[in-house]
């Protein structure tokens, strides 16, 4: 072995020595401040997995709360109840009672756990039961609540059409029709594109605007033959003497 490899692996060994040693010195000086670290990190994992536990306990409370309450606005009322006197469910002499019970436990899971994704299924119920009141105001309230909180989900998607035919019912066609019709040109658009046609080619009608009514219909029947609204398309086309297209034949399954 050659001196010069002699001197390079001693050059290596003092190189590493030096690291150990250098790391050595460093855990020794800032040896509380490392441990402290790592209990910290210990403390925040315990803090993630007992925020999750927390949060799914939550969820679980507000998810029965929330099905007692669904349980309580369908319950059998006066004689379908004593019908049913001997089940398990719950039945109320009056359909007063039963919306008064159905609210308070909606109201319950809103106040209680505002946050979670049963407070905005519990605000549908709530807006339903609005409306059954004749509380149109307070309905639209709730309804919009749900589409500012819930963004661009299937629950937000439904209550955007039910506030569409609120607002329609209001006097308000001309309002909804601007709003679909910049919705339909969108990148990300919260409803499908021939759920925002029929929609729109509805208002237009209600409108009195015949002619770009008819054009829409034409359109979803276009573009979309196969949704589950063309057939609705294909009616008013019909009635309007207007061209469609022809119905898709059943095959079997």
């Amino acid at each position: 072995m050659s001196d010069r490899l002699k001197r390079k692996e001693i050059k290596q060994r003092d190189s590493f020595q030096l690291a150990v040693t250098t790391a050595l010195e460093y855990v020794q000086t800032y040896r509380k401040q490392l441990i402290a670290g790592v209990v910290l990190l210990a403390v925040a994992g315990l803090a993630v997995v007992g925020w999750a536990l927390w949060s799914a306990s939550r969820e679980d409370r507000a998810q029965a709360v929330l099905a007692e309450a669904i349980e309580a606005y369908g319950a059998p009322v006066g004689e379908d109840a004593a019908d049913q006197a001997d089940t398990d469910g719950p039945t109320f002499a009056t359909e007063e009672e039963r919306r008064a019970r159905a609210t308070e436990l909606f109201q319950q899971v809103v106040d209680d756990y505002g946050w979670n994704d049963a407070a905005g299924v519990a605000r549908v119920y709530l807006g339903q039961i609005a409306m059954d009141e004749g509380d149109t105001d307070r309905a639209q309230e709730l309804w919009q609540e749900v589409v500012d909180d819930a963004g661009d989900n299937i629950l937000a998607a439904e209550v955007r059409l039910n506030l569409f035919r609120l607002a329609r019912a209001d006097g308000r066609g001309e309002e909804v029709a601007t709003e679909l019709e910049a919705m339909l040109v969108r990148e990300n658009k919260p409803l499908p594109d021939d759920v925002i046609l029929i929609e729109l080619a509805t208002t237009l009608e209600e409108l009195g605007r015949d002619v770009e009514a008819t054009e829409r219909y034409q359109q979803l029947l276009d573009e979309y033959r196969a949704s589950p609204y063309a057939d609705e398309a294909r009616r008013k086309l019909a009635g309007r003497g207007g061209q469609s297209l022809p119905a898709l034949p059943n095959f079997p399954s």
